[in-house]
């Protein structure tokens, strides 16, 4: 038996195919805490295109269109193999590691909002002096967004919450 055929199992929630231990591909959902840091990358790309728009500024259609989602709607639009299982594995997160976990995913919406609606009223804006004022807000943003993804990574991969 092929090492493939012998650790291929079926999902039992999504029909997929488990994850091949010996594949680079790694698992959608930590086995620590029952979630999935792939929704996380949502607040990456943002923080991406903060800190890049005063140099790209190409990248602010796409910067303004940015909303909040949430980890079950993040789940229920995604095409990701697995996304199914992430759903189900959330709703057995323990209610404490779960708030938690939606504790920094708050924050993270928060900044973001915010560095989104004050990019918006300096574009419209559009003087020449808003540019250093732009630079500062998305470095600031960014700055604060990748303290918080920092904790909720930890938390998500580890089930930590301190830097021990």
């Amino acid at each position: 038996m092929t090492a493939d055929a012998q650790f291929a199992t079926l999902d039992q929630v999504d029909g997929s195919r488990a994850p091949n231990p010996f594949s680079s591909t790694k698992p959608l959902i930590s086995p620590v805490s029952g979630l999935a840091n792939d929704y996380l990358n949502l607040f990456n790309e943002l923080v991406m295109m903060l800190e890049q728009l005063p140099h790209m500024p190409e990248l602010i259609e796409d910067l303004l269109a940015w909303r909040p989602v949430t980890y079950k709607e993040y789940f229920e639009r995604s095409q990701l193999p697995g996304r199914h299982s992430a759903l189900a594995a959330y709703d057995r997160v323990s209610p404490d590691f779960k708030r938690r976990f939606e504790a920094y995913v708050a924050e993270l919406d928060t900044i973001a909002v915010a560095a989104v609606a004050s990019v918006r009223l300096q574009y419209r804006t559009g003087s020449p002096q808003n540019i250093d004022r732009l630079a500062g807000t998305c470095a600031r943003a960014g700055e604060k967004m990748r303290a918080i993804l920092y904790k909720a990574s930890r938390l998500v991969n580890y089930a930590r919450l301190s830097d021990d």
